[in-house]
């Protein structure tokens, strides 16, 4: 008999120890994420899942808002379940329903971390859960690499061009790498940052947002900060987020004033990336997102560049299930899918994948 109970979980450790026994996850599960989603939303909450005493998995929520539309409430990452029933499903979509109800939401989005998952897609069919018309944003394709293989067989799976280079990068005394567990690269990181949204005219949240996500990071003791340098002067960085078996590649940025295209450093930044994730026992470096979906590789896509980049470096491309929409004011959802629809075709994205 099902006795499913929704408890929240004030304590980070206890959180963090329930959701890295999980068998997938990421980092957008973690405390520090959560901590930084209560600063910067409405409201968000998350919840332990338990049939009685036996632990079933989590879901993270948060509200956000479209001028147009109104409130909705999305899960990034989640729920994830251990127990994959469809009785144990359907429970927790209508606990999700019942939340986005309650907060006069005019519709509640999901995105769980499964590749394939036959119970969830057949109750998504029942319920007349929409595919979302939007790209595959928060890394739903991404690229691993598997940190269980040696860096030999690491260098093999790599493209010879990017292997070349590395070689390349590693020989030239000008170049040069370093590693912070600190806030000390944050302006550096906040120059670079701005100087790629300019020059690539994407739009993101404000730099001093996303600082204030890296500093609980580094407050939690996941955020490393590779830094590259030529002739000692730092031209690019990636920043890396830790959390159970993953290394995530979240955020990157360089000076795009620097024009020496012969200084190809971001493939020397990936490999000092590898090495710390296995010096540190990830199993799993995640370069997060920035995939274009199967079947358009070599295509008109606004991340072609980005994923060929990606794929060169080796590891395999992982697609999970499409994130999923339910309607609460139908008329109001219908409204909202033809607008985002025609806006992310528009964009040069599809929104199938």
């Amino acid at each position: 008999m099902l006795d499913l109970k929704f408890l929240e979980i004030e304590n980070d450790s206890q959180w963090d120890s329930l959701v890295l026994s999980l068998d997938n996850y990421s980092f957008l599960l973690s405390s520090f994420r959560y901590k930084y989603n209560k600063e910067i939303n409405e409201k968000s909450f998350r919840f332990a899942i338990y049939n009685g005493d036996m632990f079933q998995g989590v879901m993270c929520g948060s509200f956000g808002k479209t001028k147009l539309f109104g409130k909705y409430l999305e899960f990034k990452h989640s729920p994830m379940l251990k127990d994959n029933s469809e009785e144990i499903w359907r429970a927790v979509l209508e606990k999700c329903k019942n939340i986005a109800q309650e907060n006069g939401c005019f519709m509640f989005r999901v995105s769980p971390l499964y590749t394939t998952n036959e119970v969830l897609e057949g109750l998504y069919q029942k319920l007349n859960m929409k595919k979302s018309p939007i790209q595959d944003i928060d890394a739903m394709i991404s690229q691993y690499v598997d940190l269980s293989k040696t860096e030999e067989e690491l260098r093999h799976d790599m493209s010879d061009s990017t292997r070349n280079n590395i070689n390349k990068l590693t020989k030239n005394t000008d170049i040069s790498v370093k590693i912070f567990k600190d806030n000390s690269q944050f302006d550096i990181f906040a120059d670079f940052h701005n100087q790629t949204m300019q020059k690539k005219g994407y739009t993101d949240r404000s730099t001093k947002s996303l600082l204030r996500e890296l500093q609980l990071q580094v407050d939690a003791g996941s955020c490393y900060m590779v830094v590259g340098y030529y002739q000692n002067k730092p031209i690019s960085i990636w920043q890396a987020t830790v959390y159970g078996k993953y290394m995530h590649i979240y955020q990157a940025g360089s000076d795009t004033l620097f024009r020496d295209k012969n200084i190809r450093i971001t493939y020397l930044l990936y490999w000092e990336c590898v090495k710390l994730a296995k010096e540190l026992g990830c199993k799993t470096l995640d370069l997060f997102g920035g995939m274009v979906p199967e079947g358009y590789d070599g295509k008109k896509h606004p991340w072609a560049g980005v994923s060929a980049f990606k794929r060169s470096l080796g590891g395999k491309r992982v697609t999970y299930m499409h994130s999923r929409d339910y309607a609460i004011n139908k008329a109001m959802y219908n409204l909202y899918y033809v607008y985002s629809y025609l806006r992310t075709v528009l964009k040069g994205y599809p929104v199938n994948w």
